[in-house]
């Protein structure tokens, strides 16, 4: 068991963020397609990518007798699952241009990621916006408690069961909390020793079965569908405002100049699909509740998340 100890500083720093971006997902699904992982609800992903990984002969299906090499790093005494702090900061800073660090994991990202990640970076929105909601009416207590049946609140201690026994002091860095829709258990990923990094706890999203062939089944259809419809550039403008950005991290994301950015983020925000506000001497833009609805059209709610009738509108809503 696991035991993260906080102060009243660690929860004034708590932070919810949507994804750890589609490279450290394609690390976990690495993971998952090795040990057969994820249960029925991700049968047709395995089949599907395994197939896919099959026609490539460069890169052959990652064997189940050997863990992915960036995996490996996580388990070595004193790493603390660094690498994970590294490809975020990679994915933030780079958007779609971030490299994966080995062959397989590049491979597994294009076939088993990419062609699903606009509808599951949708998924995940949606869970953090729930837990957002969850914090806003219940409070951080409230969101801590219900935040996965292997992670306990018992103030001021978070409990997470696993197969390590230690006790993780935040010492005013506060916790960073984010779904994932690729790995199977909660982890809490603390950097190098000494680091002054706020810890990462990455949760497994909800994902009921008819959530799962909705997503596997609509890969590439609706995010074409959007296209078709704002256009090509302007439909991933809006996928890569599932987090508020400045305009500069915009074109950072697109491998875009800032100076393009600005200009879509202009029709965009002319057509009611994005609103943007100044901050100091940036610009930030958020996805409006139309633009949030388009990005996450076909978008079904795992059931735990549509019993408590939160819309993708809602959702919008609640971050803004």
């Amino acid at each position: 068991m696991q035991s993260v100890q906080f102060s009243m500083d660690d929860l004034a720093q708590l932070k919810i963020m949507p994804t750890v971006g589609p490279v450290a997902e394609a690390v976990f699904a690495a993971d998952l397609l090795r040990r057969a992982g994820g249960g029925p609800a991700f049968a047709r992903w395995r089949d599907a990518t395994s197939l896919r990984l099959r026609r490539t002969t460069a890169v052959q299906p990652a064997p189940r007798t050997v863990r992915p090499p960036v995996a490996q790093s996580a388990g070595r005494a004193g790493d603390g699952g660094a690498w994970l702090f590294d490809l975020m900061e990679q994915d933030a800073e780079q958007g779609e241009a971030a490299t994966a660090p080995d062959s397989m994991i590049t491979r597994i990202r294009q076939v088993g990621i990419e062609p699903y990640w606009p509808k599951a970076r949708a998924h995940l929105q949606i869970d953090r916006e729930y837990r957002c909601r969850i914090m806003a009416g219940g409070g951080i207590e409230r969101m801590l408690s219900n935040l996965h049946s292997w992670v306990g609140w018992r103030p001021p201690t978070l409990s997470i069961a696993s197969g390590r026994d230690d006790v993780i002091e935040l010492r005013g860095r506060g916790l960073v909390i984010v779904p994932s829709l690729f790995i199977d258990r909660p982890r809490i990923f603390t950097g190098q020793p000494g680091e002054q990094r706020a810890p990462i706890l990455v949760y497994p999203t909800l994902l009921d079965q008819d959530a799962a062939e909705s997503l596997w089944e609509s890969a590439g259809t609706e995010d074409r569908a959007l296209a078709a419809l704002v256009g090509r550039t302007r439909a991933r403008v809006l996928e890569a405002l599932s987090e508020t950005c400045n305009t500069s991290e915009l074109g950072r994301r697109l491998g875009i100049s800032p100076a393009a950015a600005s200009q879509h983020a202009t029709v965009l925000r002319g057509a009611g699909l994005i609103t943007s506000r100044r901050r100091y001497n940036t610009m930030l833009h958020s996805l409006t509740p139309l633009g949030s609805a388009l990005v996450t059209m076909g978008s079904p709610l795992p059931r735990p998340l549509a019993g408590h009738g939160l819309s993708a509108e809602q959702g919008a809503a609640a971050s803004g």
